[in-house]
Parts: structure tokens; C-alpha cells; sequence
């Protein structure tokens, strides 16, 4: 079916992280989403947890930054600043997610976090018009 291949080839040309393939290899992404950082809270803490949250970040150095982003759990993986990732024991929320790394991203309120969609029919239908 040629409206297939078509589709196939406007995606590689996109090229989301699920097309990172040798035969693309010389193919560099051309989508990414831009997202704010709505707040930083320094070190973890899980409401649930109390005072014991401080263990995660003693225990692991890219736990000592949280931030907020305005939106989430989008299928896409953290590209930049690199060291950021998605909170696993407080969750995804596709409302305001909380993003953990360390102090050295540098990042702080209203700077931009960068996401590279794993794919780009879902992903890209949630944004209506794209600058091209």
C-alpha cells in the first residue's frame, strides 16, 4: 500500500527514538517536545515517606534535583539537559510530572526541558500545529 510507505518514510524522516536503526544512522531527529520547568524543589521527598525520603537522594546523586515540568508522561525519552528522569515511585502524571537528576543539569524555573518522542503518530497528534 503506497500511502503506508509513505507514512513510514515521513516517521524516519522524523525520526523518533524507535527508528534509531543503522540503516538511519546518517538521519538526525527532527522532533523533539519543549517543556517548562514549572518548579524545583531540591532533593526528593515523598509525602507518604516523611523524613525517610532523604535516602533516596543520599543513596543516589540524581535523585538530589527535582523539578516539575509543565505536562508528562508522554512516550518520549529525556534528551536534554542529559541526567533527567522520570520519578518511578512517585509516579507519571500527564498533568505536571516530576522529573529527578542531579544539581549539575543546571536547570532552573521557566528553563526548557527537551524530550525526544519514541514514536510520532501518537505523540505528535497531542500538539496540534508544528513550527516546521
Amino acid at each position: 500500500n503506497k500511502s503506508q510507505s509513505e507514512v513510514s518514510v515521513g516517521t524516519a524522516m522524523l525520526k523518533p527514538s524507535h527508528y534509531d536503526l543503522a540503516s538511519l544512522a546518517e538521519h538526525v531527529p527532527a522532533v523533539y517536545i519543549a517543556t517548562p520547568v514549572l518548579k524545583s524543589t531540591g532533593a526528593v521527598q515523598i509525602p507518604a515517606l516523611d523524613g525517610k525520603s532523604r535516602l533516596f537522594s543520599w543513596w543516589d546523586p540524581n535523585q538530589r534535583g527535582t523539578f516539575f515540568i509543565y505536562g508528562g508522561n508522554w512516550m518520549a525519552d529525556f534528551a536534554s539537559p542529559e541526567g533527567l528522569r522520570s520519578n518511578g515511585i512517585y509516579g507519571r502524571s500527564s498533568n505536571q510530572e516530576m522529573v529527578n537528576g542531579s544539581p549539575s543539569v543546571g536547570l532552573e524555573v521557566d528553563d526548557q526541558v527537551f524530550l525526544r518522542p519514541t514514536q510520532s503518530e501518537s505523540v505528535l497528534l497531542q500538539f496540534g500545529d508544528l513550527l516546521a
